[in-house]
């Protein structure tokens, strides 16, 4: 237990501060693009699944990140702990900081005198693990994070574009009054955080590793 907190503390502090600061800087920013005062259930479900949401790309997305430098996932390797086991604890405590960071708003909504609920914030957490995880199962089968970053995004665009034609997984249906979306958004978002922790472990992804060279070999 020593160890793991250890770990936590030094990744918290060497790799996770700059996603801490950026998701603190847009809870700061959503008062200012929305109104936060006396909204109804409606009406709060706007900030919460608009901006909030996105908390989860920035948090746990860039789990996988530091290691996609061979050379320090090579010295990583080297440690007592695996690389893997390093990899759960950034994604726990990436999603624990999902729920204290969407609680935190979702206290500010109430002291603002909004109609809050608890499906209103666990719909919230729902969206933004499964953007989070939608990022870190593309960097896990990528292993590049720009492009991990990308694509939560762009899913998030197709929600203005589809709307409810995206069914069960309409990231922005608490505007609606429906909160039947964010069983499947979080089932799924679980789902796809465990395959990509497994992906990360199997020798597949050292297979990824011999073909992104052999490409980036061949286009030099």
């Amino acid at each position: 237990m020593e160890k793991i907190i250890t770990i936590t503390w030094y990744n918290l502090k060497h790799q996770s501060v700059l996603s801490i600061l950026v998701s603190a800087a847009l809870l700061f920013i959503t008062p200012v693009l929305f109104g936060t005062a006396h909204l109804s259930p409606d009406e709060a479900a706007v900030p919460l699944e608009l901006f909030v949401s996105l908390i989860g790309i920035v948090l746990i997305t860039p789990v996988f990140e530091p290691e996609q430098d061979e050379a320090i996932y090579e010295v990583a390797a080297s440690k007592y702990i695996s690389p893997h086991c390093v990899y759960c604890i950034r994604t726990v405590y990436a999603v624990l900081l999902v729920f204290l960071f969407t609680g935190f708003f979702a206290g500010v909504l109430c002291l603002r005198e909004c109609e809050m609920t608890l499906w209103l914030y666990l719909g919230t957490v729902a969206n933004a693990v499964f953007l989070g995880a939608l990022g870190m199962m593309t960097a896990a089968l990528a292993d590049n994070t720009i492009i991990a970053y990308m694509i939560p995004l762009v899913y998030y665009a197709l929600n203005y574009a589809a709307g409810a034609k995206l069914g069960y997984y309409f990231l922005f249906s608490m505007q609606l009054s429906d909160f039947s979306p964010k069983l499947w958004l979080g089932i799924t978002g679980g789902l796809l955080i465990i395959c990509s922790l497994i992906l990360k472990g199997l020798r597949i992804n050292r297979f990824l590793h011999f073909v992104k060279d052999i490409l980036r070999k061949a286009i030099v």
